[in-house]
């Protein structure tokens, strides 16, 4: 798309509720800077925007939702090694839920009782 005469590519964020937050930005930004602009020097002077929909306002008993827009202009950009690193951690930490819940279904055996019990 174009905004202001400059291209931009875009990602939409229509989330209600637990939207991105500023370092949650930040590592979308990051993300799409290695995904388009490090793989593509055609496309290294592209803006990148994420567009947010605020929550839903009452404007006289008609819902309105405005849409925002972020860009990554003058925001530093996480590097590659940056974002690995937090990938790793994250599926790590996910890793660790999935075996906590998977012990606990363990321990609490089956709920099911079946014909014979």
């Amino acid at each position: 798309m174009v905004i202001d005469g400059r291209p931009m590519i875009p990602f939409f964020d229509p989330r209600r509720s637990r939207r991105l937050t500023n370092l949650g930005r930040r590592f979308v930004f990051s993300m799409m800077n290695e995904a388009i602009r490090v793989r593509d020097p055609d496309l290294s002077e592209v803006q990148l925007g994420i567009f947010q929909f605020e929550p839903p306002i009452d404007d006289d008993g008609v819902q309105r939702r405005v849409l925002r827009l972020y860009t990554d202009d003058g925001l530093t950009l996480l590097g590659f090694d940056e974002l690995d690193e937090m990938i790793s951690v994250t599926y790590s930490i996910w890793a660790d839920v999935l075996a906590e819940r998977g012990a606990e279904t363990r321990r609490r055996g089956s709920e099911f009782r079946g014909p014979l019990i």
